[in-house]
């Protein structure tokens, strides 16, 4: 895992690289450059406007009293999205774009939380552990037996 982040860190920046320099000759290079601030610019401002309109939505999620963790997973999308499009480049611009549009995040959110779900019941049933004991969990601790000692004993009056 270490090595395919370290590969993304390291491919990403060549990969914006050799884009900006396509459509620099296909259209200009001043206005290659033009149009990455400007796509900056009007990323962040939407990013803003939606992540408002997510901080509502989970307030008003709140005072019904139920859980607010498709808010969430939207918040931090649009966190992404919003670092994404500070970020020099076409494509993380697209990819920005894409967890900015509510109807995406709204299914990477579903698949998100079903994966969590899944997860869980399967590490928390009772025969499927990670010591593959036919026994179910296991709980290892210390205990301490007491003697019944006069003075230790709670009298209710």
């Amino acid at each position: 895992m270490p090595l395919l982040i370290l590969i993304i860190l390291l491919s990403v920046p060549y990969l914006e690289f050799l884009v900006f320099l396509e459509v620099g000759s296909a259209i200009g290079g001043f206005q290659a450059l033009l149009l990455t601030i400007l796509t900056a610019v009007i990323g962040v401002y939407l990013i803003r406007q939606q992540g408002i309109m997510v901080l509502n939505r989970m307030h008003e999620t709140l005072q019904r009293g139920e859980s607010p963790v498709e808010d969430i997973l939207h918040g931090v999308f649009l966190l992404v999205a919003g670092l994404f499009f500070l970020l020099p480049g076409f494509i993380t611009d697209s990819i920005a774009v894409l967890l900015a549009a509510p109807p995406i995040r709204a299914v990477l959110g579903k698949i998100i939380v079903q994966n969590i779900r899944n997860s869980f019941y399967k590490n928390t049933s009772g025969y499927k552990n990670s010591s593959n004991s036919p026994e179910g969990i296991i709980i290892n601790g210390e205990y301490e037996e007491e003697k019944d000692n006069p003075k230790n004993i709670d009298h209710k009056d």
